[in-house]
């Protein structure tokens, strides 16, 4: 099996399993939930769309590297999503 297999098919897949076995794990209550203590939510959503961001782009600053690799984690910190946010918001 070539990488581009592995990357263009196996990897979605993956990615739709996990965020379906995720999304069936819910229940109204959870909902409920987050409608009536709001602010966890709030703080999820903060430290995932600013703080992240900010850490990322100390990090890049205080170890000085090349730029591509800067650009590379900021995009990766800047687009919250994939595995790592549901795990997170779960």
């Amino acid at each position: 099996m070539s990488t581009e297999n592995i990357v263009g098919i196996f990897l979605p897949l993956s990615l739709a399993i996990i965020m379906l076995g995720f999304g069936l794990s819910l229940t109204p209550d959870d909902f409920k939930r987050v409608l009536k203590y709001p602010r966890s939510v709030l703080v999820g959503l903060f430290c995932q769309m600013a703080l992240l961001p900010i850490l990322a782009f100390s990090l890049c600053y205080l170890f000085k590297f090349s730029p591509a690799l800067s650009i590379g984690l900021m995009i990766l910190a800047a687009s919250p999503g994939g595995v790592a946010a549901n795990i997170f918001s779960h």
